[in-house]
Parts: C-alpha cells; sequence; structure tokens
C-alpha cells in the first residue's frame, strides 16, 4: 500500500514538474488600444487629407483644361492634345505614386507596433515565467491573461 502511494505521488509531482505556463494575450485589442497607434492613425490620416487636397487641385485643373480643349473643337491641334493626355497620365502617376507611398508608410508603421508588442510580449513572458503565450481567441479554456500587463510594457517604450 506504501509502494502505491509513493508510486502515485511520483506521478503526479512528475506531472506537475511537466506542467506548462501558458499566457494568454488579445493582440488584435493590444495593437487598438496602444497609444502610439492612434498617433500612427492620425498622421496617417493628415497626410491623407493632404495628398486629396492636392489630388483635388490637380482635377480641377486638368478639368479647366479639359473644357479649355473642349471649347476648341475641331481647332485643337496635336499639341493641345498632347498636352491634355500628358496631363491626365501625370494624374494619374500622382495617384498612384501616392497610394503606394501611404501603404508602404502604413506597412512601416504597423511593423513598428509589432515589433515593440512583440518585445513586450517577450518580456512579460520572461517576466512571468511563461512558457508559452498564445493569441487569446485560439485558447479555449485556460492561460494566464497577460493583455493587459503587455499593453502597459508596450506604453513605457515611447
Amino acid at each position: 500500500m506504501k509502494k502505491l502511494a509513493l508510486l502515485a505521488m511520483t506521478v503526479v509531482m512528475s506531472t506537475s514538474a511537466l506542467a506548462l505556463e501558458i499566457g494568454v494575450v488579445n493582440s488584435q485589442e493590444l495593437f487598438y488600444k496602444y497609444s502610439k497607434t492612434k498617433l500612427i492613425d492620425e498622421q496617417l490620416q493628415k497626410e491623407g487629407a493632404t495628398l486629396d487636397n492636392t489630388l483635388k487641385q490637380k482635377q480641377v485643373e486638368l478639368k479647366k483644361l479639359e473644357i479649355e480643349l473642349n471649347s476648341k473643337g475641331d481647332k485643337a491641334t496635336e499639341k493641345d492634345k498632347k498636352m491634355y493626355t500628358d496631363k491626365v497620365k501625370m494624374l494619374e502617376k500622382f495617384v498612384k505614386d501616392s497610394k503606394n507611398k501611404m501603404a508602404k508608410e502604413r506597412n512601416e508603421k504597423v511593423a513598428e507596433v509589432e515589433n515593440t508588442m512583440n518585445k513586450a510580449i517577450s518580456k512579460i513572458a520572461k517576466n512571468n515565467k511563461l512558457d508559452y503565450i498564445l493569441e487569446a481567441g485560439a485558447v479555449k479554456f485556460g492561460g494566464k491573461n497577460v493583455t493587459e500587463a503587455v499593453l502597459a510594457e508596450m506604453e513605457k517604450t515611447k
């Protein structure tokens, strides 16, 4: 009987020694609650508004040129038509380049936030002696929610 109790106690102790400490984090919540994300959004919105204003000005200029070209009718020269088509192409290039620039800038800013988030998650995992940190949505039951602690750590890095 003593051997059986000793064996049972050994099994319980060995399985608890193998137990993993798992943390969970909601990365979407982190991303949107992080104050730097809000600043990035504001900055990108301002740049977008500036680009929109520039685009509208260029569209007005192009519309004036189109009206001028149409008013000439048959008297419009090939040079006039070429100047108009060149302006259209320049506007299209401006729009394409602006979209690419904004997308690239947004991706760089998002990567900075994700890098900050990953460093904070790593630090919280180490400080709390967690073996793994998983996305909260991937865990149905259990795990220590460290989202708020990670957010606090991210805010320290500003």
